[in-house]
C-alpha cells in the first residue's frame, strides 16, 4: 500500500522503523478497545504519528484505516475533501490523536451493506 501511494502521489519509498509499524498494526488487537471503530482510530493514530515510513505516513495511515474498516464491514462516508481538511486541521493544532479520531470516525462511518 505504501509503495502504491508513494508512486501515485510522490515521496520517498522505504520503511524507517519496522518496530513502529509492527506496534501500529498490533495495537487494534490488544483487546483494549471496545469496538471496530475504536480499533480503527487507534490504528490510524499509530501509523500516522509514529512515522514507520520515510514518507507518506498520513496517506498510509488513512488508507490502512479505510481498508481495516472495509474488511470489518464498515465504510467511511465523508468526502475526500472533508477527510483531508480534518487531517490537516488536526496536524495544524498538534492534535492528531485517538481522542479526536474516534469521535470523527463514529460520525463519518457506517456499516456497509
Amino acid at each position: 500500500m505504501h509503495y502504491i501511494l508513494i508512486e501515485r502521489y510522490g515521496g520517498s519509498h522505504g520503511l524507517r522503523d519496522a518496530g513502529a509499524l509492527d506496534s501500529a498494526l498490533y495495537r487494534p488487537q490488544s483487546g483494549y478497545y471496545d469496538d471496530v471503530i475504536a480499533e480503527a482510530a487507534a490504528l490510524w493514530e499509530s501509523i500516522t504519528v509514529n512515522h514507520p515510513f520515510i514518507d507518506g505516513n498520513k496517506r498510509v495511515g488513512f488508507a490502512v484505516t479505510d481498508t481495516f474498516l472495509r474488511l470489518n464491514g464498515f465504510r467511511i462516508t465523508a468526502r475526500p475533501d472533508k477527510i483531508w481538511r480534518f487531517i490537516d486541521r488536526l496536524f495544524a493544532k498538534g492534535k492528531f490523536e485517538f481522542s479526536a479520531l474516534d469521535p470523527w470516525l463514529r460520525k463519518n462511518t457506517e456499516e456497509a451493506g
